[in-house]
């Protein structure tokens, strides 16, 4: 039974990078707290930085949280002449080494872990599978399997130090932004609330403020912006095994023709790390599980084991799989035009429809359409809209029956700041 949770917990964990709630029938978890679960990812690699080890536990289920870090732990990595390499604790899951270091060609490393609750755990030692290299990235216009129209990025890979041709992948996307209904001017409140004035010589209100705004050139860049999001799949090597440790043509991303992400500029860094076997082999058995249209059918014990125990408590259980890799990157940039010319641009982002314009009344005679906010049955006037930071301004309107001043459009169709940064990345080039 410890089988089937330990399964789900560490496709939960490298699939998605947090722990989520699985739906499972209580009777498979009757005999085990799940929240006592120690889950690992920890991949020492041979750049020169302050290493990470990531900790948390598995959650229960019903709770709507995400994840539930593990802090308060010892962690170490030794090495095989000695060397001990200390972590320290963000107090969010995640330990970094006290000074950088990287793994070295030949060495052999363990990983320990002491947790708060007095249980110890480490590795087996493990050594650096070779030198990765990516000899090549780059992106094709292609028809998928399921025949959808989209770009795929490849990569040529090798590992030149011996016949390994194993390959994980992990990258960062980063787009460019443009917001179509931009405008250069954007609201700022006058007056929120009607207002009397008082007369005191007469002792009488005399006159009534209206709500009003008034448009005044922005503040901030707004029309382009950038977003990057890291992968959070299990990408391995899938290409034509040629000699010499030599992978060509691996497939690290596919993108629908149709996401927005590709409407103007695109980059993405490719980080490639060459696998031992069992490394491997554990990270193709969870790509299997992911896969799997029903996973209890498939689970067996002891398919699938991490290379990380408890030493000090054989009931303990602990999902991970420590491992020593060489790490290679490489980047690419291109744009929507040079793969789709003269075609329209995809659909802008999470279904937004910025041909949708409309001009909510402002609750000031003098300035809206002929009928009242009662008479028209409009809910919310402009102001509402402008504080809760829904909409921008668009252009002027006609003043038509139960309309504003104003025409506006959705916030991130005038704001790009809403779906990204307005600050250029160091490594953005045009």
């Amino acid at each position: 039974m410890r089988n089937c949770v330990y399964i789900l917990l560490v496709l939960s964990f490298f699939i998605t990078g947090c722990v989520e709630e699985i739906a499972i029938a209580t009777d498979l978890q009757a005999d085990i707290d799940i929240t006592e679960v120690l889950i690992v990812e920890a991949t020492l690699t041979d750049e020169l930085k302050n290493q990470k080890v990531t900790l948390s536990r598995g959650q229960q289920f019903g709770n709507d949280s995400t994840a539930v870090f593990e802090v308060g732990a010892t962690v170490q990595i030794d090495d095989d002449l000695g060397n001990t390499f200390n972590f320290i604790s963000d107090a969010v899951g995640n330990y970094f080494s006290e000074v950088p270091f990287a793994a070295q060609t030949g060495r052999l490393y363990q990983l320990r872990i002491s947790t708060p609750d007095g249980t110890n755990y480490q590795s087996e030692l493990v050594s650096s599978a070779g030198v990765s290299i990516i000899d090549n990235i780059y992106a094709e216009r292609v028809i998928s399997d399921s025949g959808v129209d989209g770009m795929a990025i490849f990569v040529d890979s090798s590992n030149p130090d011996n016949d390994f041709n194993n390959y994980r992948y992990v990258y960062e996307e980063t787009y460019k932004i443009i917001a179509p209904n931009w405008t250069s001017t954007e609201f700022e409140i006058i007056r929120e609330e009607v207002e009397f004035t008082f007369d005191e010589v007469n002792q009488e209100f005399t006159e009534i403020l209206y709500p009003d705004v008034r448009l005044v050139p922005r503040q901030q860049e707004e029309r382009v912006c950038f977003n990057t999001v890291a992968s959070n799949d299990i990408i391995l090597s899938d290409g034509l095994v040629l000699n010499e440790g030599r992978t060509d043509g691996n497939l690290v991303r596919f993108i629908n023709r149709n996401d927005p992400i590709l409407s103007h500029r695109y980059s993405i860094l490719v980080n490639q790390f060459v696998q031992s076997p069992d490394a491997a082999k554990f990270y193709n058995t969870l790509l299997q599980f992911s896969e799997s249209e029903s996973v209890f059918s498939a689970i067996q014990p002891g398919f699938i084991e991490g290379n990380i125990a408890a030493v000090n408590n054989p009931e303990a259980l602990v999902i991970g799989y420590f491992e020593v890799a060489s790490i290679a990157s490489r980047r690419l940039f291109f744009n929507y035009e040079d793969f789709f010319p003269n075609e329209d641009l995809p659909p802008y982002f999470d279904g937004l429809n910025c041909e949708r314009v409309f001009a909510p009344p402002l609750g000031n005679p003098e300035r809206d359409g002929v009928f009242t906010m009662d008479d028209c049955g409009v809910p919310r006037p402009l102001i509402d809209y402008i504080k809760a930071e829904e909409i921008e301004f668009f252009l002027s309107s006609g003043q038509g029956l139960c309309e504003g001043p104003f025409f506006v459009t959705q916030r991130p169709c005038g704001d790009c700041t809403a779906l990204g940064s307005n600050r250029i990345p160091e490594f953005w080039t045009e």
